[in-house]
Parts: structure tokens; C-alpha cells; sequence
């Protein structure tokens, strides 16, 4: 399948998805007259017309096993990835390299007495065997960088009887070298692309009655701006997340972490990692969730916070069926309806 027609069944589903939730609506004033989608990101609304202007977003970014099973505007596809996808791939390179996790990579700078404090610059690799590969970039200042190599040291193993590797007698080159811990990445920007994953992840389940919800757009603001700390409080709990729990479940108790929680994996050329994000609901102050997130886990410790899920519309909802498109704000509705009832009075 061309990437073209992928984007037209892409947007017929989401579309259609629309139409629905337009067909519902008690005021229609403000909503277009031509179905289309939005972008879930900058909310900006595109009609068939507009189909070149949307784009296949690979979520997770491709490079850490993504799909792209989701349209979003060409500006949020390109300036969401080089502001925040960046730094969760150097993050996560950074961590597996400090842990020596085979192949694993990671652009550094190496020390010793003939490159002072400068160092030279070089690739470092750890590969599938686990072992040491570096190469000295050619972007390194030639004096400095002959400096380096020619430091090696001969070492001369002599003959021993009892020795059994043999291969290893006689002269060899050595070169002592340090490698600073690297240090470049930055935790907040790469937490913020995993919201941002959980957030398209839970769009691309559950199409437009997702971002409609009250308290997304605080959620479309921080990804919009990584740097703003618009979103202070942790949004992520810490739990060993079995495979059933892959994709969009709801929180039902304690009732002060009701949301929407995304589980999903990321995963590199060395390892797996599997993350539970939290997404405020649909009621008045499910925005308050990050707030009762914290102090729980003030209370908890380092230790893993104990909930329930409910994952009916992980497995049964399907963002195809575009008649059922008002299904999760049903469902959400009935879900918690005693809690709401009891709430208000």
C-alpha cells in the first residue's frame, strides 16, 4: 500500500469518525460543515482539499518502533519531532551506554594526557557481543587528534609455558584513554515526548471524542510548548505493566487517579521500555489527576501505586466502526456515573 492511499483510508476513517460526533451535536455553529479531521495537535481542521497538507506520523517515532497509523498536520509532525522525539532517542542512547547494554551508541569525547582538556571526538559503540568500537570523527582538530593517536603505549606479554593463549604473546598497542560521563540529554523534553506519544496513541484508539475532552488542551498546550512548564506535576506511574495492559485503559479506583491510561512500548536496538502515562478524563476536575498523582507517590515513596483498570475500550471499541464513534463519552459516563451523582450532591 502506497503511502497515499494509506493517507485517504486514514482520513475516511477519521472523518467519518467526525461526521458522527458533528451529527450528534446540539450546536453546530461552530463546527465546520465539511467533515474532514483535525490534527490532534494544533486543532487546525482539514477537509478533503487539504489531504496533502496532513501527514503519516510515526508513533513512537520509527526509530523506536512506531507506526504510522495517524495523520497529523505536516508543522507538528516536523517541529514536535526535532523539539522533544530528539531528546527521548538521546536519553535513552545516553542510559544504555552508561549500563553497557550492547548495541548500544553514543557521541562522546575521549580524554588523556596528549588532547588535554579539549578531547577528541568519537563514536562509541557497544556491539551485539558486547564489545568496544570507537571511531575518531573526522571533525576534530588534526593536531589534537594525531596528538591522541600516537599516544598509544607498546606492551610486550611474554612467553610463559603455562600461558594457553598464544595469540596474545609478543608486542601490542595501547591507548589509555577516559570517556566523561555524557550528560547532554534533557529528562523534562524527554518525558514530554512520552506524553505526547500517550496523547496520539490515545487519539489514534479513540478518534475525535478524545481531544474534545475539556482538559486536552492543557495536555496540545505542552506539547506545543515543551519548554513552558505548563504541566509541572508527574504524569507517568510507576508499575510492571503486563502485556494485557497494552493500550488505552481507564483507571477506575482510587477514584482520585481516575483517567485515561496509555501503556505502550518504545523500543531500541538494546532493550524494551514500557511506560504507563496518565490523560485527564472527561469529568469537571479529572485535571486534577497530576496533583493526586504526586501525592500519592509522596506518600508511596519509590514504591509502585496501586490501581484498577478497566480496559473496555482498548478491546472492544473500534475506531473504524464510525457509528459507535460517541462510544467512549457513553461509556466514561457510565463508568462513573455514581461517582459524578455522589460528587454533585
Amino acid at each position: 500500500m502506497s503511502k497515499k492511499e494509506k493517507k485517504q483510508i486514514l482520513f475516511d476513517v477519521y472523518s467519518n469518525n467526525f461526521k458522527t460526533i458533528i451529527d450528534a451535536a446540539k450546536n453546530k455553529q461552530h463546527l465546520p460543515k465539511d467533515f474532514g479531521c483535525y490534527c490532534p495537535i494544533c486543532e487546525t481542521h482539514f477537509d478533503i482539499s487539504k489531504l496533502k497538507n496532513l501527514s503519516l506520523e510515526h508513533n513512537p517515532p520509527k526509530s523506536l518502533g512506531g507506526k504510522d497509523n495517524i495523520l497529523t498536520c505536516l508543522k507538528c509532525n516536523n517541529t514536535a519531532g526535532s523539539k522533544i522525539d530528539n531528546e527521548i532517542l538521546l536519553a535513552l542512547n545516553e542510559l544504555e551506554f552508561m549500563k553497557f547494554k550492547p548495541n548500544s551508541f553514543l557521541k562522546t569525547k575521549l580524554h588523556n594526557e596528549s588532547t588535554g582538556e579539549k578531547g577528541v571526538n568519537a563514536n562509541f559503540k557497544i556491539d551485539e557481543k558486547g564489545t568496544f568500537v570507537f571511531d575518531i570523527s573526522p571533525a576534530n582538530n588534526p593536531k589534537i587528534k594525531d596528538s591522541f593517536l600516537n599516544s598509544f603505549v607498546h606492551e610486550y606479554v611474554a612467553y610463559d609455558t603455562l600461558k594457553k593463549n598464544f595469540g596474545s604473546l609478543g608486542f601490542s598497542k595501547k591507548i589509555n584513554f577516559q570517556i566523561k560521563k555524557p550528560n547532554r540529554r534533557n529528562e523534562r523534553l524527554a518525558s514530554i515526548a512520552l506524553l505526547k506519544m500517550a496523547y496520539l496513541l490515545l487519539f489514534e484508539k479513540l478518534g475525535h471524542a478524545a481531544i474534545f475532552g475539556k482538559h486536552m488542551r492543557h495536555i496540545r498546550n505542552q506539547i506545543q510548548n515543551p519548554n513552558d512548564n505548563i504541566i509541572t506535576k508527574p504524569f507517568w506511574l510507576h508499575y510492571n505493566y503486563p502485556d494485557n495492559m497494552l493500550g488505552i485503559n481507564i483507571i477506575t479506583k482510587p477514584i482520585e487517579l481516575k483517567c485515561f491510561l496509555v501503556v505502550f512500548d518504545i523500543k531500541t536496538k538494546s532493550d524494551i521500555y514500557r511506560s504507563g502515562i496518565c490523560i485527564p478524563g472527561l469529568d469537571e476536575n479529572d485535571d486534577l489527576i497530576y496533583e493526586n498523582i504526586e501525592k500519592i507517590m509522596y506518600s508511596k515513596g519509590e514504591g509502585d501505586i496501586d490501581f484498577e483498570t478497566n480496559n473496555f475500550l482498548n478491546s472492544q471499541f473500534d475506531i473504524r466502526e464510525s457509528e459507535k464513534a460517541l462510544l467512549p463519552l457513553i461509556y466514561w459516563g457510565k463508568l462513573f456515573e455514581h461517582t459524578t451523582a455522589h460528587n454533585s450532591g
